[in-house]
């Protein structure tokens, strides 16, 4: 089973485990790095290395959710970066978490990113755009 980190800027990460563990129930090989001002790239990237390893013990590797490309998470992240073994995939939204978790025992890290990467694209939605189809 491939493990999941979400890195994000402030708490939003700590609150899309929160939201998908409240849908799904307890999650297993899931961490949760948050970023704030106050936060130093060294410690960010002491508690991301920490958190890979833990995720990844059994030697499925890992996928790295964070919220937006070219900011201090993605950036952050990007230096764990290992193509096949732990992957990143940014945009993360609740959505993605949510497949993530329901297909990471089926997928390797480099396919699992790219279906994360395909299906949050398709998931969004502008319902009225949706109504007017149908009317």
């Amino acid at each position: 089973m491939v493990g999941i980190v979400i890195v994000t800027h402030a708490g939003l990460a700590h609150e899309l485990k929160n939201a998908a563990e409240m849908i799904l129930g307890p999650l297993e090989a899931v961490e949760t790095i948050s970023i704030d001002r106050e936060s130093s790239v060294d410690h960010a990237k002491n508690a991301l290395e920490k958190a890979l390893n833990e995720v990844a013990e059994n030697g499925d590797g890992a996928v790295i959710l964070t919220d937006l490309f070219g900011g201090t998470p993605t950036n952050i992240s990007a230096e764990f970066l290992r193509p096949g073994v732990v992957e990143i995939v940014t945009g993360v939204n609740l959505p993605m978490v949510i497949k993530c978790l329901g297909s990471r025992s089926q997928q390797e890290p480099g396919s699992l990113a790219t279906l994360l990467k395909d299906y949050a694209q398709k998931a969004i939605m502008c319902p009225s755009e949706l109504l007017k189809q149908e009317g």
